[in-house]
């Protein structure tokens, strides 16, 4: 049997990334969401974000720890080998977009939003194809574009947006009346009209690949 050794790990539990078979992240932190920094009072040790590819273990740590730093999890693009991390910056307020490439190890921040254009950071992240920031109002069934476009759109009860590819939104809603059941709806992006709706539910396949899982 091979066994690697990672030293420092002692409190790192490796999780894999959605949509590869290839990578896996470790993330240290004191407190789980990016909202919860402010409650230590500027004395936030910062969180570090590892990455280890599979079956070499090479480990990565792309982005340096900072104090009052939140490093959110990373999300995986198939189409170019990347991942794309939200960096909550507490000392300048700001968040960042950033996108690394572990092919050639680069680091780029490409899109800087100040926190208050935000709000509060609940329900905030990254989606794919390509990546978007948006802010999920769990309340009243939206969700807003903050990045690379500002747009928002008025989902049914219980819609979720999934992903997005080719001009079209991919969600998914839950229902129980009274038994428990999933739709898959896909909207167009340009307007938010309903363009198809489906009972199943959609799984992200380690090659990147989406799976519609219905009945027909």
């Amino acid at each position: 049997m091979n066994i690697k050794t990672f030293k420092g790990f002692e409190e790192i539990y490796p999780e894999k990334v959605d949509g590869t078979d290839s990578w896996y992240f470790g993330q240290w932190t004191p407190c789980s969401e990016a909202y919860e920094v402010p409650e230590f009072k500027n004395k936030y040790p910062g969180t570090r974000l590892y990455f280890i590819e599979y079956p070499s273990g090479k480990v990565f740590e792309p982005i340096n720890q900072e104090t009052n730093v939140f490093l959110e999890r990373p999300v995986y693009e198939y189409k170019d080998n990347s991942f794309g991390i939200i960096r909550y910056d507490f000392n300048k307020e700001v968040i960042q977009i950033i996108i690394f490439k572990p092919e050639c190890s680069s680091v780029k921040t490409i899109k800087e939003i100040p926190f208050s254009k935000v709000g509060d950071m609940v329900n905030l992240r990254l989606i794919i194809s390509p990546f978007a920031l948006v802010k999920h109002d769990v309340h009243n069934d939206a969700v807003e574009f903050l990045w690379p476009k500002e747009t928002s759109y008025e989902f049914e009860k219980n819609e979720s947006l999934y992903f997005q590819d080719d001009g079209k939104l991919y969600l998914t809603k839950w229902i129980e009346d009274p038994d428990y059941r999933e739709e898959i709806i896909v909207r167009e992006a340009a307007t938010g009209q309903i363009l198809e709706r489906s009972p199943g539910y959609l799984r992200r396949m380690p090659d990147g690949s989406m799976w519609k899982m219905t009945s027909k």
